[in-house]
């Protein structure tokens, strides 16, 4: 079965409208302020295109989440979790219907381990 051109076009357009509501609790953004103030130690510049760039990376986040791989911390809770890299972070989140919780942002070395969950609000 051969599908029209219109068609196939009509079903790419509905695919790109499913755009996911993306939730930055507090805790997250505090994490991420945290890391700032460590880079702006050594170069306000750098810290503020670090937080410009994080943050247009989180907002990505609305559309296809689920590109992005299982993070390891999954094992530890019964849901599953995501990681989107940034650099050396990976900004852990979980998608839930059509919006994704933001659940830390975690420098790369951190050990994975069970994680506290952000109080959302």
């Amino acid at each position: 079965m051969k599908l029209s051109l219109d068609y196939r076009k009509s079903l790419l357009q509905n695919i790109r409208m499913q755009d996911f509501k993306v939730n930055i609790p507090p805790s997250v953004m505090e994490e991420i302020e945290h890391y700032v103030d460590d880079i702006a130690g050594d170069s306000v510049p750098n810290a503020l295109k670090w937080y410009r760039e994080i943050v247009e990376k989180i907002k990505s986040l609305n559309r296809f989440p689920s590109r992005c791989s299982y993070a390891d911390e999954t094992v530890f809770h019964d849901f599953e979790i995501r990681n989107l890299i940034f650099g050396n972070y990976r900004i852990l989140f979980h998608i839930e219907g059509q919006t994704v919780q933001v659940l830390h942002v975690k420098h790369g070395k951190m050990k994975r381990i069970p994680i506290d969950l952000p109080r959302i609000q």
